[in-house]
């Protein structure tokens, strides 16, 4: 009889673990990869279509709402994306720190992220605004990783010379409408040998919100706020990449699916996609491509 019981049990467990992992998938909020590692399919061929990527350049831009000079740091930012061809230059406007909180009665959005403030802290500190960094690249010659409005575009034209990344990337995506669930796999294909830990970041950006901001004179409540990080796919400072980071050996990584928001504008939603090397932070390449 107690055979028969523990029997009875195992079945029941094992039923109801099937039940769950099926009724949650990857959607579950908070699921996270075993050992923070993301599988890693080796199978994959290459994909020739990547052979002529050239390096792109990221702009990661630290601003906020209630910051009266960040007008004008996002008016430098878009002329630098429109000094270049689309996609060379990768603009990420991340709200963080005090300036950034939301206009209580008047606000609709909080574009404060957590992700937002890790990656402040991780490349900064961020003492100013507006600020930038690029490629996360220190810079010697400033002392730091953040940058001055007056040094974006001398910076980013230094660093967006028409060579061939140590990475090239793809995107193998599928969006449903309905369910608004984002089904991602990311393709990369390393062009020389990489020894050092590489990690993978995919961000969530949206553009064409109305909201509040401060300008000159005053608040300007028909503000439009473009590139905004929303979220992220993958944990603040990415994922460590698995595989052998070699020249025809291609790597297909999957990411948990993710959902977008019903309060995002899913036709406005972009998905920044970038290699750092873990070490130094330096960004080897970076790609946007729109989520629809």
């Amino acid at each position: 009889m107690k055979s028969l019981i523990k029997k009875f049990a195992s079945i029941i467990f094992l039923i109801s673990a099937a039940s769950f992992w099926s009724g949650c998938k990857e959607t579950c909020p908070g699921v996270n990869f075993t050992d923070n590692t993301p599988p890693v399919d080796t199978t994959v061929v290459l994909d020739t279509t990547l052979n002529s990527q050239l390096k792109n350049v990221l702009l990661e831009e630290y601003t906020g709402v209630r910051c009266v000079n960040c007008p004008q740091g996002h008016a430098v930012a878009a002329g630098i994306l429109n000094a270049y061809a689309e996609g060379r230059v990768v603009n990420v406007a991340i709200h963080t720190g005090n300036l950034a909180h939301a206009y209580t009665g008047i606000s609709n959005y909080d574009f404060i992220t957590t992700q937002g403030d890790d990656i402040a802290a991780l490349v900064g500190p961020v003492g100013f605004f507006p600020s930038a960094d690029i490629n996360r690249k220190y810079f010697t010659t400033q002392g730091s990783r953040i940058l001055d409005k007056t040094l974006w575009a001398g910076k980013v034209a230094a660093e967006i010379l028409d060579t061939m990344p140590k990475v090239q990337m793809g995107l193998v995506k599928l969006y449903d409408d309905v369910s608004r669930i984002l089904n991602l796999k990311v393709q990369l294909q390393y062009t020389e040998e990489v020894t050092v830990n590489n990690n993978l970041s995919v961000m969530l950006i949206e553009s064409g919100m109305i909201d509040p901001q401060l300008d000159q004179p005053g608040i300007d409540t028909f503000y439009v706020h473009r590139h905004a990080l929303r979220g992220m796919m993958t944990p603040s400072v990415g994922l460590p990449i698995g595989g052998s980071k070699i020249p025809n050996h291609p790597l297909l990584i999957s990411l948990p699916d993710f959902t977008i928001p019903a309060s995002w504008n899913a036709d406005s939603v972009h998905i920044v996609t970038f290699v750092t090397d873990t070490d130094s932070l330096n960004v080897l390449q970076v790609i946007d491509k729109t989520l629809k």
